[in-house]
């Protein structure tokens, strides 16, 4: 797996750590960092699967900010969930954290998460790649930037074997990742757990758990062990800091489980486990828990048992009835019932509590759809995607194209699938939407005529560029 440190400056950062300066600035500036970050993001879309999950992505960035927050961090930062089975975590240029689902599902609390989390946001911070460029050699500046040039290219094929390449090196490893780095970012990160209302030992916790799990399986290990080597010496290190803190009682997250839950049922034959395990509870006869409960209604949802998964879903909203949660998976049932009147009228109630609510949101635009209102439709997505802004999924604007089409407002719709190829790496394509709503505005002299040639031209430049440097590649 690639992986990469950002580089974005974090402004009074609770830590005593000494003001290192930041010469790192000189190697890549922050609006080459935001540059790349980009081309990060959309690149990565391209080779490995990004969960869009709404509800997913707005708890791991709820997570992820409650951590911001407590650094002092003005900043924007990306969490986002990789649909991977692996345990790992990393963080690219321009703030984005991805979180592998395998490391949400291994984190026994929200704390073990959270430590993960605080430690990859420390890298950040930190600036701990700009640092490595700045230590590396001319062949390892040459390797980083080629691989930073594979991003930006957005080229499936040369992104494959830059990332092939890297990982037989470990990326970290050839950027001269160094020891320090990782205690640093233990440090730093715990001075963010801490600040955040968790417990400090749960860093130290979970690595020490990982390495104990894998101990003999030295060709087997987790991702994040090898992304981010784990040493008897750096677990004490972490452990002596942790103590140096008070406890912190911690109370369960019912969000985190039912979080857990929802990515069980992604993939309901990968995990098919689990829900034998649900099974022979219930074949006991043993009560369930609430999250047990939600986990096995949404199992029964992915395989097409409405009923089975309704009775649940049902029984859930009468203990908790203003739970988000469980309102959209009932939501769900009801809309692939066709009952749109119910879920519809259900989803607008639920928005007046859970205003811009991405997963209410976006199931209510998905009814409106349903009983023919494109329009109203259209107005919802929209809202969702100004009030999201940054957070905005490629997936918001695929379905605010269908609602645009719905509408019959042709030239709007290609428009938005524009932005929906250009956010997954796929600049060409983006071009040929726009081609095709200039054609269907062309009689039109409106301001969104000149917004379609405008954004055209910006994206056949960078088209260009991506194609000059691809050449550049190939004479190298």
């Amino acid at each position: 797996m690639l992986v990469f440190s950002a580089i974005t400056p974090l402004k009074n950062m609770a830590s005593e750590l000494p003001d290192l300066g930041d010469p790192s600035s000189t190697i890549l500036s922050p609006e080459e960092d935001y540059r790349f970050g980009q081309a990060f993001m959309r690149s990565l879309r391209q080779n490995v699967e990004i969960i869009e999950d709404p509800e997913l992505t707005a708890y791991i960035n709820s997570l992820g900010y409650r951590l911001l927050s407590a650094a002092g961090s003005t900043l924007s930062f990306n969490f986002f969930i990789v649909n991977d089975p692996s345990i790992n975590a990393f963080a690219g240029p321009g703030g984005h954290i991805g979180i592998h689902s395998g490391l949400i599902l291994a984190a026994e609390t929200e704390g073990e998460l959270a430590a993960v989390m605080a430690h990859e946001i420390a890298h950040v911070t930190q600036r701990h790649l700009a640092r490595a460029f700045q230590k590396a050699s001319t062949v390892q500046l040459q390797t980083a930037a080629a691989i930073l040039a594979a991003i930006i290219l957005g080229s499936p094929e040369l992104s494959t074997a830059m990332i092939t390449t890297a990982a037989a090196g470990n990326i970290q490893q050839q950027l001269n990742f160094t020891r320090s780095h990782e205690k640093e970012a233990d440090r730093v990160g715990i001075d963010i757990l801490t600040n955040s209302g968790f417990d400090a030992s749960n860093m130290p916790a979970f690595f020490s758990r990982l390495q104990e799990a894998y101990r003999y399986m030295e060709s087997n290990l987790p991702e994040l062990l090898r992304t981010h080597p784990v040493t008897p010496n750096r677990i004490a290190d972490s452990q002596n800091r942790a103590a140096q803190y008070p406890k912190i009682k911690e109370q369960p997250s019912q969000s985190f489980s039912f979080i857990q839950a929802k990515l069980y049922s992604i993939d309901s034959i990968k995990h098919g486990d689990r829900l034998k395990e649900i099974e022979a509870l219930l074949d006991q006869g043993k009560p369930l828990s609430v999250a047990q409960q939600y986990e096995y209604a949404l199992f029964q949802h992915k395989l097409g048992k409405l009923d089975l998964a309704e009775h649940y879903s049902q029984t859930l909203l009468k203990s908790a009835p203003e739970s988000a949660p469980l309102i959209a998976l009932q939501a769900q049932i009801e809309i692939d019932r066709n009952d749109t009147e119910k879920a519809t009228d259900r989803l607008q109630k639920a928005l007046l509590l859970f205003p811009y609510h991405p997963q209410l949101s976006v199931l209510h635009v998905k009814a409106l759809l349903q009983s023919g209102q494109p329009r109203k439709a259209t107005e919802t997505i929209r809202a969702l995607i100004q009030q999201q802004q940054q957070f905005a999924l490629p997936s918001y604007y695929q379905l605010l194209a269908k609602a645009e089409m719905a509408a019959q407002r042709n030239s709007s719709a290609y428009m938005a699938l524009a932005d929906y190829y250009y956010m997954i790496g796929q600049t060409r394509t983006a071009i040929d939407q726009l081609e095709t709503a200039l054609s269907q505005s062309q009689n039109d002299k409106s301001f969104q005529t000149e917004r379609i040639k405008s954004q055209l031209a910006k994206l056949k430049n960078e088209a260009l560029e991506e194609q000059r440097i691809e050449k550049t590649s190939e004479l190298n």
